[in-house]
C-alpha cells in the first residue's frame, strides 16, 4: 500500500511539474548566442496570441568585428506572459542593443537610435532648422525600412530630446507629443499602424487577445526553448 502511494505521489509531482514548466526568454538566449558580435539591435517585429500562448517575431541586426552587417528575422517564438505583457507597446521598437563598446542594454527605444541615427558614420542631417532628418547613406539605404523610418522620419529636434534626457538616463522613449499628441513610435503610434497593418488587422479578429489568461500562459511545457532566423 505504501508503495502504491509512493508511485501515485510521484506521478502526480511530475504530472504538475509538466504543466509548469519555465518558458525560456528568446531574447536572453539570442543575447547570448551574438556574444562575439560587435553590435546588435533586436526588435520587435510582430506579435501574437493564439489561444492562451504568446508569440513574438523579431528583426535582428548584427555588426561583425570586421564591420560586415547581416540583417535576419526569427520564426513565431513562444514567450511567457509577463514578457509579452511588458513589451505590449513595443512593437517596432528596439528592445535589446549592443553598441560597439560591448555594452548591452534592454532600454526601448526607436529602432536604430542607439547605434545608427545620429551617427556620422552612418548618414547625416538633411535639411534645415527643426525639419531636419535623417538620412543614411548609400550603403546603409537597408536600415531605413528595417528601422522604419521611411514613413515617419527621425527629426533633429526628437532624436536631440532622446539623446539628451532619455539615452543619457536609460529611460524608455517613443516620442510622445512630437508633432501632435500621443506617441510618434510604439504600439500605439500611427508610425506601426502604418508599417504593420496586418498586426492590428489580426488582433482585432482575435478573441484570444483579450480572454488569455495568465495562469494558462505559464504553463506550457518545452515549447519556445529556441529560436530561428530567417523564417
Amino acid at each position: 500500500m505504501k508503495n502504491i502511494l509512493a508511485i501515485f505521489l510521484m506521478l502526480l509531482l511530475v504530472s504538475c511539474g509538466s504543466n509548469n514548466h519555465y518558458i525560456p526568454n528568446p531574447v536572453d538566449q539570442m543575447i547570448k548566442s551574438m556574444k562575439n558580435e560587435k553590435a546588435y539591435t533586436i526588435i520587435l517585429d510582430d506579435m501574437d496570441v493564439r489561444s492562451d500562448d504568446f508569440y513574438h517575431k523579431y528583426s535582428v541586426l548584427k555588426e561583425s568585428k570586421s564591420g560586415e552587417f547581416s540583417n535576419s528575422e526569427t520564426e513565431w517564438l513562444l514567450v511567457d506572459y509577463n514578457y509579452f505583457k511588458a513589451n505590449e507597446g513595443n512593437l517596432g521598437m528596439q528592445i535589446v542593443t549592443k553598441d560597439s563598446t560591448g555594452k548591452v542594454s534592454k532600454v526601448v527605444a526607436p529602432a536604430g537610435y542607439a547605434n545608427y541615427v545620429g551617427n556620422s558614420r552612418y548618414g547625416h542631417w538633411q535639411g534645415s532648422g527643426s525639419d531636419r532628418f535623417w538620412v543614411f547613406y548609400g550603403q546603409y539605404a537597408f536600415m531605413r525600412s528595417m528601422f522604419g523610418l521611411g514613413y515617419y522620419p527621425c527629426y533633429y529636434p526628437m532624436y536631440n530630446n532622446y539623446y539628451s534626457h532619455y539615452y543619457r538616463t536609460n529611460r524608455a522613449f517613443y516620442g510622445s507629443g512630437f508633432r501632435g499628441s500621443g506617441n510618434y513610435y510604439g504600439t500605439s503610434s500611427a508610425n506601426a499602424k502604418k508599417r504593420n497593418p496586418n498586426f492590428f488587422e489580426r488582433k482585432a479578429r482575435n478573441n484570444n487577445w483579450s480572454s488569455s489568461r495568465r495562469t494558462a500562459s505559464s504553463r506550457r511545457s518545452g515549447r519556445g526553448s529556441g529560436f530561428g532566423y530567417g523564417k
